[in-house]
């Protein structure tokens, strides 16, 4: 059977027998066709239910609700010698109401229970019966029963002591008591139900409503041996009757069998209401919930169960036992007592071995130990001051051995290292070498070619120098071969040979970075990260500086999957441990510093933290290192980035143009590290407005790369994007479009499916396909990118944002006006924080909707709102500023203010110098000062709006805030 068809065959058979009476359902669900599990799972659904519920005459009553027709008194009436002041509590039992004695002898309060749905006199008579016994029940625990009697309709009525307190598990939570002080509580209700029981009186309806507590700690059992009284015995009744008037969230398996009662069934309930104190939650909590069963079967224990409760850890054992054993489904598993339950609570209390468990010569001896500590304690200062002197003799021989064993294998190994190194550098004879001149690449290369033949017998040196060779090459820019040397370095040190986790760990930390650095895919640069924090956390002590080396990667690793909030909170860990342990002045600290802002700068929402972060990191290690090292130079890039991210283009560019002197001067010419920084040169240059420059820098970038073998991975597709980038900001489309194809392809071939680099480069592609007019394969990579940034970053994101309002354009264009306009009102309504840039376009956009609409004053408004944006987000002297200043005087003439529309257009007309004689935006300038040279009423008849494209200049705004994905990556410190 499916799971749909069996959960509507269980509702079924729910709704068919809920209102039966309980020794009816089974029959009922057996004609019906039910198999023994569909009978328990309805079962579980009715006992869940049936919480606060009772039958009365065959119907269901809850709490707080009664039959219609059963409200015979109420408040104000007078009942004997008592008046009903305001009712206190309803349930299936009957109404319960706060009375006063009204015959002038004294004052007294009392609760008074109308019993509802006494059927027959023979009933009233067995509970009349019945009421004498409880009525001689008198226990300071005990509620007393003081008076009973019949109402004028006929109805039983008790008067009971008026307490006032608050039920068991809520005085717990409200006072805050500890688990002892909830286990003593507990003990006194256990007193007063063993007296009861003593004196031949079962509860049958125990739970924490039924046990208030007082204002002093005084805990009172309510309404004891009630639903009893109003029971006869199976032989008289139906034996469901007799159980008519229980709770069965907290009776027992017999009780809602239908089965005779025994003391053993409020052990039950008993257990039910001490898991609730111990665990902090009910034992069943809904319908679904078996807890209640498997706690009866052994399956579960409190511990495992417990919520928000601080005390978990001391669950276990004793009192998870404890609770099992009172809340057997078996009744003679269970403690024979309330007494026995009690009393078993104080051994635990007591430090001494429980009856609820198996008590083996080890639990007894814990117990021991732990109740006599103090014996035992100096018993075992004795021993280890006779011991100490014997060990310390032992450690010192042990110590001295180690330290020869060490010695000689260091003295070896160094050994080993000087002969590798010294046939290394053999490289750099001119007697065994004919080369001219030899670069630090070249000792490398020959050091990687020989540790395979040369230290295959040393797999411990083979490792530190795979290692050394590995770090080597990473600051060299040599990404691949790095990782190449670092893995296999860390699978040595992991070998059973050299067993040295911890610095397997390192390698490890290391390998992480540089899959983050170089985009490789994400779930290598996690597993990486993942692996080092497992190994430190099994080697090194909590909190340690390789713990905090762990967390710093994952930091890492984190920002460069764009989850920003976790990779802060890794790196604040981090550096409260680094400062702690190597010093705020430290290396360590400055690299975690470093992360911070590349997070910050990543996030986007605080640049000036960023800022500030980089700036701390970059004197910092100028401090320690000076300011010729490849530590500085990371950290000196990033900061110029951020810089140009803010807004400091001038002083970005200065920076960057120093950082690539540095660069080149530490990497020399042919380094993966040096191409990073023509990269970001170009995007500053780019940024300016300088196209032509800024595509110089990418193309030298991608020089380098196509040198070093490395043009067919995600870092050769950065500048090549880039570069795709200037030359459609140019008006060059047709010599963009392969760039971007090819960016999309190597991307695709080295990226996850869901990776971010994707959806840029299909948003990135599509953009350019709506300026050529291919609008279908624009739209279809749109819906891609979407896909793509809705899953990684949700809805409410920049990207996605970004993504919706390249739609709006490409509505436009095919005429769709419906799907502009509904588009188009989604980004309005978008939460996300969007710059000038962003509402520049935006802007543009609702110009060419209010064309459509026929309102040329609001197309006009929305066009001055787009100029004067654009403005402040890159200055009169941008040339992206020229498309609106064009958009902006062609409404100014249709609106008949051909002056003010001359005058915008002389002010813009020299920037289409910085475009490609293909751009459109010749030709539309060219109009605009034909327009200029004609009288008004000519300018008005040749004004109008460009087909396609009304209102807007032939190349409409390129969403530079897309062009923040030309995917500049931040290096990141390690």
């Amino acid at each position: 059977m499916s799971g749909s068809a069996h959960d509507a065959s269980i509702r079924r058979l729910y709704e068919a027998t809920r209102l039966l009476p309980q020794g009816d359902r089974h029959r009922r669900m057996l004609e019906l066709g039910a198999d023994p599990l569909m009978i328990a799972e309805v079962d579980a659904l009715l006992v869940a239910d049936a919480e606060t519920s009772a039958w009365v005459d065959g119907q269901e009553v809850r709490s707080g609700s009664a039959p219609e027709g059963d409200a015979e008194l109420g408040e104000g009436d007078m009942l004997g010698s008592w008046k009903l002041l305001q009712a206190i509590g309803s349930g299936g039992m009957g109404a319960v109401y706060l009375a006063a004695r009204s015959d002038g002898h004294f004052d007294q309060h009392v609760a008074i229970k109308l019993i509802r749905g006494i059927p027959d006199n023979e009933t009233f008579v067995h509970f009349a019966r019945e009421r004498q016994i409880l009525a001689k029940l008198q226990h300071p625990n005990i509620a007393r029963l003081l008076d009973g009697g019949a109402t004028p309709g006929g109805q039983p009525y008790l008067v009971m002591e008026y307490v006032e307190g608050v039920p068991i598990e809520r005085y717990c939570a409200e006072n805050a008591l500890d688990l002892g002080a909830r286990m003593r509580l507990f003990q006194k209700v256990c007193e007063a139900v063993q007296f009861a029981h003593q004196h031949l009186v079962v509860h049958c309806d125990l739970k924490p409503s039924n046990i208030l507590v007082r204002a002093d700690g005084t805990p009172v059992l309510l309404d004891f041996g009630i639903a009893r009284a109003l029971d006869q015995q199976p032989a008289q009744r139906d034996a469901a009757r007799a159980n008519a008037w229980i709770t069965p969230l907290y009776a027992s398996p017999e009780q809602l069998r239908g089965d005779p009662v025994t003391t053993a069934s409020d052990v039950f309930s008993l257990g039910l209401v001490l898991f609730e104190l111990l665990a902090g939650q009910r034992a069943r909590v809904d319908a679904g919930d078996h807890t209640i069963t498997l706690l009866g079967q052994s399956a579960v224990k409190p511990s495992e169960l417990a919520q928000d409760v601080p005390w978990i850890a001391r669950l276990r054992g004793d009192l998870d036992a404890i609770v099992q054993r009172a809340t057997a489904a078996d009744p003679a598993r269970r403690y024979d007592s309330a007494e026995s339950l009690g009393a078993d609570l104080q051994r635990h209390l007591d430090l001494r071995p429980v009856n609820a468990r198996r008590s083996t010569a080890s639990y007894r001896l814990a117990r021991l130990v732990r109740r006599r500590w103090p014996v035992f304690a100096a018993a075992l200062v004795l021993l280890a001051m006779g011991g100490l002197f014997t060990w310390q003799l032992a450690r010192e021989r042990d110590r001295a051995r180690a330290a020869e064993r060490e010695a000689l294998l260091q003295a070896q190994t160094a050994g080993r290292v000087s002969d590798f190194l010294v046939s290394v550098f053999n490289i750099s004879n001119p007697k065994l070498n004919q080369k001219r001149s030899v670069t630090a690449r070249d000792v490398l290369d020959e050091g990687a070619t020989r540790i395979e033949s040369e230290l295959a017998d040393a797999p411990g040196v083979k490792a530190k120098m795979l290692q050394v060779l590995g770090t080597a090459y990473r600051y060299l820019g040599e990404s691949k071969r790095a990782v190449e040397l670092l893995a296999e370095a860390s699978d040595l040190y992991l070998d059973a040979r050299v067993d040295q986790p911890l610095e397997a760990a390192d390698v490890l930390s290391s390998l992480a970075v540089v899959y983050s650095n170089n985009d490789y895919p994400s779930s290598k640069a996690r597993g990486a990260a993942s692996e080092a924090l497992r190994l430190r956390e099994l080697h090194a002590a909590p909190e340690s500086l390789p713990i905090a080396d762990a967390l710093n990667t994952l930091g890492v690793v984190s920002q460069a999957q764009d989850r920003y909030d976790e990779a802060e909170a890794y790196l604040i860990r981090a550096l409260a441990i680094r400062e702690r342990l190597a010093g705020a002045q430290s290396a360590a600290v400055a690299s975690t510093l470093h992360n911070l802002g590349l997070v910050e700068f990543s996030r986007g929402k605080d640049l000036a933290r960023s800022i500030a972060y980089y700036e701390r990191a970059l004197a910092l290690k100028m401090k320690l290192a000076g300011d010729h090292n490849p530590d500085f130079e990371v950290t000196q890039a990033d900061l110029g980035k951020a810089l140009r991210a803010a807004g400091q283009r001038e002083r970005a560019l200065e920076m960057l143009r120093k950082n690539l002197a540095l660069a080149l001067d530490i990497y020399g010419e042919a380094s993966e590290n040096v191409a990073g920084v023509h990269n970001e040169l170009g995007y500053t240059l780019h940024d300016m407005g300088r196209f032509s420059e800024a595509a110089a820098e990418y193309r030298a970038a991608m020089a380098i790369r196509q040198q070093l073998g490395a043009d067919q991975g995600a870092n050769f597709a950065i500048p090549l994007n880039n570069l795709a980038s200037a030359y459609e900001d140019m008006g060059d489309f047709a010599t963009a479009e392969p760039m971007y194809r090819r960016s999309l392809e190597l991307r695709k071939s080295g990226q996850d499916a869901d990776s971010p680099m994707i959806a840029h480069a299909e948003f990135n592609l599509a953009r350019l396909l709506i300026k050529q007019g291919r609008f279908e394969e624009a739209r279809q990579g749109d819906v891609r990118a979407l896909a793509i940034y809705r899953k990684r970053f949700g809805e409410e994101d920049r990207n996605v944002l970004k993504v919706k309002l390249q739609e709006v354009e490409r509505a436009l264009d095919v005429h769709d006006s419906d799907e502009a306009a509904r588009l188009f009102a989604d980004v309005l309504a978008s939460k996300v924080k969007v710059n000038d840039m962003f509402l520049a376009r935006r802007y543009a956009l609702a110009a060419r909707i209010a064309d459509l609409r026929g309102d040329p004053g609001a197309a006009l408004d929305a066009s001055r709102a787009a100029w004067n944006a654009v403005r402040k987000a890159w200055g009169d002297h941008h040339p992206l500023v020229l498309e609106y200043g064009l958009a902006y005087a062609t409404r100014l003439r249709s609106n008949g203010e051909p002056a003010k529309a001359d005058e915008i257009v002389r002010s813009v007309a020299d920037l289409v110098s910085a475009f490609s004689e293909k751009s459109p935006l010749h030709a539309e300038l060219a109009r605009s000062l034909q327009q200029s040279r004609n009288s008004p009423d000519a300018a008005r008849k040749q004004a109008g709006l460009l087909p396609g494209r009304p209102g807007v200049a032939s190349m409409p705004c390129g969403d530079f805030a897309s062009r923040r994905e030309r995917d500049v990556p931040g290096s990141i410190a390690g």
